[in-house]
């Protein structure tokens, strides 16, 4: 049984379809890269998976459970969670609470245990030095990790990165690649993330590529083979990959 299945979503805004008939699978301990244009779609998909917008057609499943009418909270208490492109903490709380926060509502857990769920993951993503400093003040780098580590707070069986590379330098973006591979391998979690621009990154941390266009997917496999197929070539890279 797959972790997630996501069978032939439809998603229309208006006059616009930006899911067309989209499936996908994933399993426990497997990463898998959503690459494409601006506008092919992603981030839709990415909205539908875990709740905030409910497709007109198809079905989400979660172990096995049809999850489509089910709301965002109700995902994340199922183990669904979510780091977002951009970073909103409450920046005049501590990082420590930040985290907490996470661990509370999507881990059920006491406020005792929370915070100790909290000082894990804020060790475990490299931040246990800042626990007790304001969030306002980390840098864009250390807001990244503080996102990461308050998805994984709520000790998630599938993450959802969105674009958690973006605005990030060289640097930055190869420990980004090293963490969430130890996240993934270590944690033995799933995990779904969107990619634009970063291909190296996609190649170095992906068992699967997902390569949309204009609402559908046009590619699927290893990195390798998604990322050279003609048509990706021709509508996306611009040239082959290797």
């Amino acid at each position: 049984m797959k972790l997630l299945k996501v069978e032939n979503v439809v998603k229309k805004f208006g006059g616009l379809a930006a899911l067309q008939g989209v499936s996908l699978e994933i399993d426990k301990g497997e990463f898998v890269a959503i690459v494409g244009p601006n506008g092919s779609g992603k981030t839709t998909l990415l909205n539908v998976i875990n709740g905030v917008y409910k497709p007109d057609s198809g079905r989400v499943l979660f172990e096995g459970r049809d999850i489509t009418k089910l709301p965002a909270y109700a995902r994340a208490k199922m183990g669904i969670s979510r780091a977002f492109q951009v970073p909103r903490p409450f920046p005049d709380m501590t990082v420590l609470d930040n985290v907490v926060v996470g661990a509370l509502f999507n881990g059920g857990l006491d406020l005792q245990r929370a915070k100790e769920v909290a000082r894990e993951a804020l060790e475990y993503v490299g931040l246990g030095r800042k626990a007790d400093e304001l969030a306002g003040r980390l840098t864009f780098n250390e807001l990244r990790l503080l996102e990461l580590a308050r998805a994984l707070a709520g000790r998630p069986k599938l993450l959802l990165l969105d674009e958690v590379m973006a605005g990030l330098n060289p640097g930055e973006i190869d420990n980004m690649t090293k963490l969430i591979r130890r996240v993934v391998e270590e944690k033995d979690i799933a995990a779904l993330s969107l990619v634009e621009h970063r291909m190296k990154a996609v190649v170095q941390l992906a068992h699967r590529v997902v390569v949309m266009h204009q609402g559908k997917v046009i590619a699927e496999g290893p990195p390798d083979v998604a990322l050279n197929d003609p048509m990706v070539v021709e509508i996306y890279l611009g040239k082959p990959w290797r």
